[in-house]
Formats: C-alpha cells, structure tokens, sequence
C-alpha cells in the first residue's frame, strides 16, 4: 500500500500493522546487526592508544553521537516508511543517490566479506585447519548468512535470538578471562598505551567504522511499532551493542597489547 503526497514523485511506503514489530524484535535484530567483529578490530586501535579512563570516555561519546544518528534516521524511517535507498531519492534525487546508493552498498557488501572471512580465520587458527578448510568455511558462512537475508527480517530475528545472546556470554567470558590474566581492575590502571592516537581521530574511528550500518539501519527501524520503539531500539542497538563491541574489543588490546582482534581473539 502506498500513498502519495502531492509534487512527490516516490510513494511513502506504508508498512501493513500485521508487520510492525515491537520494541523486544527491534532490538535484537539491531543487536544482531552491530554484534560485528570490525567493531571490535576498531576497539583493538583505541585500546593500545589510550589509558583505560580515557578509552571508556571515548567509547561513551563516540556510540552516543552515533545512537543519536542512528535514532534519528529511525525516526524517519519509522515515519515515512522508507527504507534506507526511498530516503536517499528523497534527499539527492534520482540521479544523486546513485552514488551514495553505491558507497553504502560496497561498504556493507566489504564489512560483510571481512566479518564472514573474521569467523572462518579465527576457527582455523583455533582448530589449526588448512587453508582449503578455512576457505570452505567461508563458503559456508557467506551461503548460510545470505539464507537468512533472503528469508527476510523473520530470519534475521530468529538468528539474531540465536547469535545474540551467544556472543552475549562469549564477550562476558572473554572479559572474565582477560581481567584475571592482566590482574584486575588495578593491574588493567596500570597498564600504560603503546601507541598514540588523537581523539578527534578516536571518535571518527568509533563513528566511521559503522555509521554505513547505522545508516541503512532504517531498512529495518521503519517496520517498528512507534516511534518510541524505533529511536529506543535504535539506541540499544548502536549506543549499546556497538559500543560493547568497541570495548571488548579495546579490552583484549590493553591486556594482550596486541590490536588485532583474530590475534586476541
């Protein structure tokens, strides 16, 4: 169902009620989205750069201004019912979108390359797998995320029931481990930076490295309840999740001082 509003020449997509979601859906598919291990890899950057006071301050501000953003588009995208490409025609017009089309579009397809290779290297460094197993892993990992995209949203809420709390538990064991290796709360104060790095160039890291996912979040937040739903959501998935990942990510880098999320991991 559509509806048109004069002098426009893109319908306003009214999503049917029998397909709003609430707030408990919502949430959990955006906190399927952000749980992503590029997040973490940027955690790793800050966490060598940084002392621990300073890293929570950074990782604070960064996913605020980012959940404020991606709240916002949720906002909209819950309104006018568009998804993320409907409001890039609206914004830059037919020909203008193009470009931002394509740039949000070979973002998301690169993240997703190096989330899906991320998995299969780490479980064949863990299990010493050859080369030609971890590339069948990849295989199978990239087939069987496509699956649930193309189920559509109910298959991504299912897995996102799955993963989510999975990874939940494995970022709670992980700090667990890491903070008795590294003695505590006192032996992680301690613990000085090995490299350097401005904050102004910290929180564009923090932004950058999923503002392209925050932006097409709204292929999504449009299906929500309300509006309290989607900005609430919105801000669980990309002011929480997102910023777990950056400080789990920064967390493992203090202690073992090594950046690479594969390596700590």
């Amino acid at each position: 169902m559509t509806q048109h509003e004069p002098g426009n020449d893109y319908p306003l997509s009214e999503v049917p009620a029998h397909a709003r979601k609430g707030l408990a859906s919502m949430a959990m598919v955006l906190l399927g989205f952000t749980f992503f291990t590029a997040t973490m890899f940027a955690g790793g950057k800050l966490g060598v750069a940084f002392d621990f006071p300073t890293l929570l301050a950074v990782i604070v501000l960064g996913n605020l201004l980012l959940g404020v953003y991606a709240a916002s588009l949720g906002y909209i995208a819950f309104k006018s019912g568009l998804n993320t490409v409907l409001m890039g025609r609206f914004c830059f017009g037919e020909r203008g979108s193009k470009l931002s089309d394509l740039i949000l579009g070979l973002t998301q397809v690169g993240w997703y390359a190096w989330g899906t290779a991320t998995a299969a290297v780490v479980l064949g460094k863990y299990f010493q797998l050859d080369q030609g197993a971890v590339l069948g892993l990849m295989l199978l990992f990239g087939m069987a995320f496509c699956a649930t995209a193309y189920i559509g949203y109910r298959g991504l809420e299912i897995l996102s029931w799955i993963a989510v709390p999975a990874m939940g538990l494995l970022l709670v064991l992980s700090m667990g481990v890491a903070s008795i290796q590294v003695g505590g709360l006192d032996g992680l104060l301690a613990l000085s930076p090995s490299a350097t790095m401005d904050l102004s160039t910290a929180l564009t890291l923090v932004l950058g490295t999923f503002v392209s996912g925050a932006t097409q979040a709204t292929n999504w937040t449009r299906f929500s309840r309300s509006a309290r739903v989607a900005v609430s959501a919105s801000l669980i998935g990309f002011f929480i999740g997102n910023g777990l990942m950056v400080l789990i990510g920064a967390y493992g880098a203090i202690v073992y001082q090594q950046p690479d999320v594969v390596e700590v991991l």
